[in-house]
């Protein structure tokens, strides 16, 4: 569950860094259009980009990580299921042998 939060939390960061790189763009046409405050625009633009890069490089590694602790949690759970099984599989035998001791005891 906890991994789940963590992609969310990651993905949700990342599009807010698309979604401020996308306005910057826009803030740059304008700017562009009105011919006023180009550099200003144009280093807030790059500066957006930047951090969408960033982003999208650290998600990359990020979601690489969770994949990996996805896996390990699976085998585990799957190791303590198995051993679980073979548990009560061993008990099931046992009340078997038990009943089946008794049936050759009755005359």
């Amino acid at each position: 569950m906890k991994i789940r939060y963590l992609q969310k939390d990651l993905l949700y960061r990342r599009m807010r860094c698309l979604a401020n790189y996308e306005a910057a763009n826009k803030n740059l046409e304008r700017a562009r259009g009105r011919n006023k405050d180009i550099p200003k625009a144009e280093t807030e633009q790059q500066e957006a980009c930047k951090k969408f890069e960033d982003i999208s490089a650290l998600a990359k590694t990020e979601l690489k990580d969770l994949k990996k602790r996805r896996v390990l949690a699976f085998k585990k759970n799957l190791a303590d299921l198995a051993d679980l099984e073979i548990k009560h599989a061993k008990a099931q035998i046992q009340v078997l042998n038990e009943l089946i001791g008794r049936l050759k005891q009755q005359p």
